[in-house]
């Protein structure tokens, strides 16, 4: 009794009508279920890639008011980046095999 009953329920043309368009809806549509996973996942990818930029902006900021506020900080730059050096004075670089 119990069968018929849900066999009666399923074959009832709203249900079927339900049924084929969530299918639809859920695997055939152009947004469907494994491109939302998709465009879900590189959305995350894209947030940890901007907050690591932000993070690498905020460090480069810090870095430019240090060199721009600091006289000794700029020497210090420009000899150990830059390989500058004063008038009579000779640098040497030592190169490491590794």
């Amino acid at each position: 009794m119990a069968f018929r009953k849900i066999l009666r329920i399923l074959t009832n043309r709203y249900v079927i009508a339900t049924i084929v368009f969530l299918v639809v809806i859920i695997f055939f549509d152009q947004f469907n279920i494994s491109q939302q996973i998709a465009l879900h996942r590189e959305r995350k990818a894209q947030e940890v890639e901007i907050q690591h930029l932000l993070t690498g902006i905020a460090q480069y900021k810090d870095s430019l008011r240090m060199v721009t506020e600091d006289p000794e900080a700029m020497e210090r730059i420009a000899r150990e980046k830059y390989f500058m050096k004063r008038d009579n004075e000779v640098v040497y670089k030592i190169m490491n095999k590794e």
